[in-house]
């Protein structure tokens, strides 16, 4: 057999749910009714746009009598909180007409049914872009008692999207899971370290169903930091007893309040060194997500930024660039990736940006290329990242960065602030600015030169 005969054998197999995979894809739909439509069922079109999987597949899948493809059941099943298992399907043949009748069906995507691209995906998002290994190196790591998971990369990146999919990995494994975002911390509780310690001991409890209050439990005479281990070990991780995902996202923020930082990142890498030979530790697995490394002159030997599986989220590549664009079902190719690319560097908010309003026709690819740094749609991204970085201290380097065309070398707390602020992106080299867009827009706009 040739490749290309390989090649039609593999497109007319499909999938058809067993019977335990029909009950337990019954029994989540249930449940979803239950608790979000008064119990009424969902018609399929109603599924659809819950799953973005066509109507007239789930009317199958739910039949039970043909086949799908694989990829549309794993979408379902992910959509409804389900972990596809090899026990819930079996492969079957498809006929070509089954196959046409499936190509019909599909509603070709437009950008309306979509909304516009800001902030964490959801879970069921077609729009998702893996960056394969990342996903599975994350996944895989969280299965390892009293691990660290350090996921590192600029605003925007997807660090949000990704701590979701890997909280709800952990709940396919029937871990206990808490995300506690720092962003939404107000700065009084951050400017005050034993403040915080019990804010954040209250808020894992809350999280994970512990009936628990830190007040009742904080000793002074032993000190914030060992009252926040004492009651975490004893009236969390012993009350809940099984492995807990506890994520944090924007763990940077604390950064910026040195006392509270170098009070309770110690701490983190003291419950990670605790798992080494202690059974109620190895419950806990720490996934931390951050936008630059820590400039606060922490001891080596008690900083969490040298322990774990450190993780970097790329720039989109082209081929990621095409993916997203056929995903807004855009016939894309080099020809309208490349430029791109040249202009915003792979950045995944700043290409997913330009796809959406190309694909709702708000503008051509020519006028969303001339009109970038000026007056285009990139005017409040980069209005923001300019009013995080006009300072007087930075005007200089800022200067030499958009100036120049090499890398240059950065302060450590100008490279914190740079780098934190998404602007810059470091090498072995030194540092530069992270795109095109910025350099031409910073041109402009600090130092008058016309691009």
């Amino acid at each position: 057999m040739n490749s290309d005969e390989r090649q039609i054998v593999r497109r007319k197999r499909g999938v058809l749910l067993s019977a335990s995979g029909l009950e337990r894809l019954r029994g989540a739909i249930a449940d979803l009714e239950t608790q979000h439509n008064n119990a009424t069922p969902y018609s399929a079109e109603e599924l659809s746009s819950l799953t973005a999987v066509s109507p007239s597949t789930i009317r199958r899948l739910r039949a039970a009598k043909s086949g799908i493809d694989q990829r549309s059941l794993q979408q379902i099943f992910s959509a409804l909180n389900l972990d596809l298992q090899e026990s819930d399907f079996q492969w079957v043949d498809r006929t070509d007409a089954e196959l046409a009748a499936e190509e019909l069906a599909q509603p070709f995507p437009a950008a309306q049914t979509y909304r516009y691209p800001s902030g964490p995906l959801p879970l069921a998002s077609p729009l998702y872009i893996a960056r394969s290994p990342i996903e599975e190196l994350a996944f895989q790591e969280i299965t390892q008692p009293g691990c660290v998971v350090r996921i590192k990369a600029p605003p925007q990146f997807g660090k949000s999207s990704l701590l979701l999919r890997i909280v709800h990995q952990a709940q396919q494994r029937d871990y206990a899971t808490a995300l506690i975002d720092l962003q939404q911390l107000d700065a009084a509780i951050l400017n005050d370290a034993d403040r915080f310690l019990q804010w954040f001991s209250a808020t894992l409890a809350l999280r994970l169903g512990v009936d628990a209050d830190p007040a009742t439990a904080w000793n002074q005479l032993v000190g914030s930091q060992l009252s926040a281990t004492l009651f975490v070990r004893e009236q969390v991780l012993r009350s809940v007893n099984r492995p807990v995902l506890l994520a944090i996202n924007d763990l940077g923020r604390l950064f910026e309040h040195p006392a509270t930082a170098q009070g309770f990142l110690p701490l983190l890498r003291s419950w990670y060194e605790e798992a080494g030979h202690d059974d109620l530790w190895q419950h806990l697995r720490l996934v931390v997500t951050y936008s630059t490394d820590s400039y606060l002159p922490l001891d080596i030997n008690y900083s969490p930024f040298n322990i774990g599986l450190p993780l970097a989220l790329p720039e989109f590549t082209a081929a990621q660039v095409l993916e997203l664009a056929g995903l807004y079902g855009l016939e894309w190719s080099d020809r309208e990736a490349d430029p791109l690319l040249a202009l915003v560097g792979g950045h995944p908010a700043l290409v997913h940006g330009a796809i959406y309003h190309l694909r709702q026709e708000l503008l051509t690819f020519d006028e969303l290329l001339q009109s970038a740094s000026t007056q285009g749609i990139y005017q409040g991204h980069l209005q923001k990242l300019l009013a995080a970085v006009n300072q007087p201290q930075l005007v200089e380097p800022l200067r030499s960065l958009v100036m120049g065309e090499g890398a240059i070398a950065l302060a450590p707390m100008l490279a914190y602030q740079l780098e934190g602020a998404g602007l810059v992106k470091g090498s072995a080299e030194g540092w530069q600015v992270r795109c095109e867009l910025y350099r031409q827009y910073f041109q402009h706009k600090l130092f008058g030169q016309t691009c």
